[in-house]
């Protein structure tokens, strides 16, 4: 009897000790499995999302000045050569310093050219074409100008001659070498006439009577 109730004891003892031993796994896998359980999720990991770095944008050009040229101021108007000449009346008008001849009707402009006038710069004698106003004496065609001084005789042959000034007028001059208009007149000019191109003069001795007024002016 006393074996049996020892043998009731041990396994007693023996049951309670594998219920402990039980109980022992399974709060170690409890514990375990709260571990895991209470694991605090991990928060997640912010993203930085980078800003966009702004595109840049061009600059507008500055305003480039742009320099506007000032009006041209109106010159001084041009006297007309043939201002204050009455209407309907022939008169030519010749310029020493500007070489030039202009033939007008009243104030309308009709003929306009170079020309030589006296070689003025020649000392030793008057060749230079006298100032002021008369009137053509006469008209010839295809004569010959013929002239002696202390320079030596002329024999000069033109197609037109129109006096104005007693041995004085307008005539062609085909041995001139330099051109009409040219400031060389002062040296290699005429013996005091109007030399005039050919062509100019043909059109003025048609144009111009007898008793037509002419101005020299310096």
């Amino acid at each position: 009897m006393e074996r049996v109730a020892n043998l009731r004891r041990a396994v007693a003892i023996a049951g309670a000790t594998a219920l402990l031993i039980a109980l022992v796994g399974c709060s170690a896998g409890v514990r375990d499995a709260l571990a895991i359980t209470n694991t605090s999720t991990p928060k997640p990991t912010a993203t930085t999302t980078p800003t966009p770095t702004p595109t840049p944008v061009a600059a507008a050009p500055a305003p480039v000045a742009k320099t506007v040229a000032a009006p041209a101021q109106p010159s001084t108007p041009f006297a007309s050569p043939c201002a204050g000449t009455p209407a309907g009346i022939k008169h030519i008008y010749v310029s020493i310093g500007k070489q030039h001849l202009w033939a007008c009707t009243g104030d309308t402009l009709l003929i306009d050219s170079a020309v030589t006038t006296g070689a003025s710069a020649i000392t030793n004698v008057r060749y230079t074409t006298p100032l002021g106003t008369s009137h053509i004496t006469g008209k010839s065609r295809n004569t010959v100008l013929a002239g002696k001084d202390i320079n030596g005789p002329w024999n000069d042959p033109v197609k037109y001659w129109m006096p104005f000034d007693g041995g004085i007028g307008f005539h062609d001059s085909s041995w001139q070498t330099f051109p009409y208009g040219s400031p060389l007149y002062t040296t290699q000019g005429s013996h005091g006439c109007v030399h005039v191109p050919v062509a100019v003069i043909a059109t003025l001795f048609d144009w111009a009577p007898i008793s037509t007024a002419v101005t020299i002016r310096n």
